[in-house]
């Protein structure tokens, strides 16, 4: 039986990882360097630093400007990209196998030797700060900040990865050289690849990373004190969003698998409860959905809605109702079979291409230090059971965590007490 991904898995001995797998049948290789820094390990005031930062990677290096870096992977017909996460900064680049080693030179270039220009800082401040400007103007996407934020009660990771327009503003060279010592480290980082990559690739990537020094990071894990809460933002918007949550399950937690069970019945698809019931039976709604977001010490998860104002108590209440009627019966046999043959068949389909299984690897390397194969998440998917289903419902569904946060215009929300 072939495991996939077969990863393999090497270190240098500055404790640099390289997580590789070889797909034979592919023309394609996609590299990633992740770092393992986000937004949930700034401090207040270094807020959206790790999204500058990212940004700062593509305006130069000492051997390559800003159009040199989009020019070399252009020139053959690659592509190359980051972006920044509660808890990971990831680069990456995908090419032609015989353009791999633009890849390496490119990426590792870019993540060791951003030359951090004040003037390039103050322009990519100012792309930044239209950014966020534009994320205003988008509630549908804010209201899931808003949420993180009231249901976290300050934690680092409820606050937004692009940061505040105080905080953006403030950035200077030396702040961002400070926080790429602290977290831009060799131990700290994983590179991964995948695809049709040539078997002496450790020693091609260590040509250009094995004099990389850096102190042993070390994080300091925290898990926020969920209490629920009733929000409202008052913006001006033509439909009113919700988020409506608890506490979730942690990237560690072995239930992760039932609950995805569960999220999956509740919101996850187009058959789920939610969906049928409040869109396709009520017409409430255009867009609903349930999702859990898991961290690496904690998780939330929670249903999104827009929807009209006076609709707004009836699409909460029968939200609740969902989240009540699972604590009491749990699903049926149908739903349970059709979730855990989504679930799997989301995962397959997820996983055939370059990029994806390079996501994988990357991402499995950082949470659990080793290559989780979809054979494993097959069989702990294919054990949930109604009960298990039942007992996770009892446990998150509380009022106690039960968090609303609302963005629409009004002046008070017409719900004083939510229960589920």
């Amino acid at each position: 039986m072939t495991l996939i991904p077969n990863a393999k898995t090497h270190v240098l001995k500055n404790g640099l990882r390289i997580v590789t797998e070889r797909i034979p049948t592919l023309r394609s290789v996609a590299m990633g360097i992740l770092v393992g820094a986000g937004s949930g390990n700034e401090a207040r005031e270094e807020s959206g630093i790790s999204h500058l930062i990212e940004h700062m990677a593509f305006k130069g290096t000492p051997k390559r400007s800003a159009f040199d870096i989009a020019h070399a992977l252009d020139s053959v017909g690659g592509k190359i990209n980051a972006y920044t996460s509660k808890e990971i900064t990831l680069y990456y680049a995908m090419v032609l196998d015989k353009h791999i080693d633009i890849a390496i030179d490119v990426l590792c270039d870019i993540v060791l030797n951003p030359l951090l220009k004040p003037e390039d800082i103050l322009i990519e401040k100012g792309v930044i700060l239209e950014e966020i400007k534009m994320y205003e103007d988008t509630p549908d996407e804010l209201v899931h900040d808003f949420f993180a934020e009231k249901i976290l009660l300050g934690h680092p990771i409820g606050k937004p990865t692009i940061g505040f327009e105080e905080t953006v503003k403030s950035f200077e060279q030396k702040d961002i050289h400070s926080y790429r010592k602290k977290w831009y480290t060799p131990e700290n980082t994983i590179i991964a690849l995948a695809g049709a990559i040539p078997r002496d690739i450790n020693g091609r990537i260590k040509r250009h990373l094995d004099k990389w020094k850096g102190e042993k990071t070390v994080p300091r894990p925290t898990s926020p004190d969920i209490k629920g809460s009733i929000n409202l933002k008052r913006k001006k918007t033509e439909q009113t969003h919700l988020c409506l949550g608890v506490k979730g399950i942690s990237q560690m937690d072995e239930d992760r698998y039932p609950y995805a069970v569960l999220d999956n019945i509740l919101g996850g698809s187009m058959s789920s409860r939610l969906f049928q019931e409040v869109r396709e039976k009520r017409g409430l709604v255009y867009s609903i959905f349930s999702t859990s977001s898991p961290f690496r010490n904690f998780g939330i998860s929670y249903v999104y809605a827009g929807t009209s104002q006076k609709n707004l108590p009836e699409v909460i209440d029968l939200i609740l109702g969902q989240f009540r009627k699972i604590k009491m019966e749990g699903v049926t046999p149908e739903e349970l079979e059709r979730a855990k043959e989504f679930l799997k068949g989301t995962l397959v389909l997820g996983m055939e291409s370059s990029s994806s299984r390079m996501s994988w690897l990357a991402k499995s390397e950082f949470y659990y230090d080793r290559c989780m194969t979809i054979d494993e998440v097959f069989d702990k998917v294919d054990k949930v059971t109604n009960d298990d289903i039942i007992k996770l419902a009892n446990k998150f569904f509380q009022d106690q965590f039960l968090t609303l946060a609302v963005i629409g215009d009004m002046e008070e929300l017409p719900i004083k007490e939510i229960h589920c």
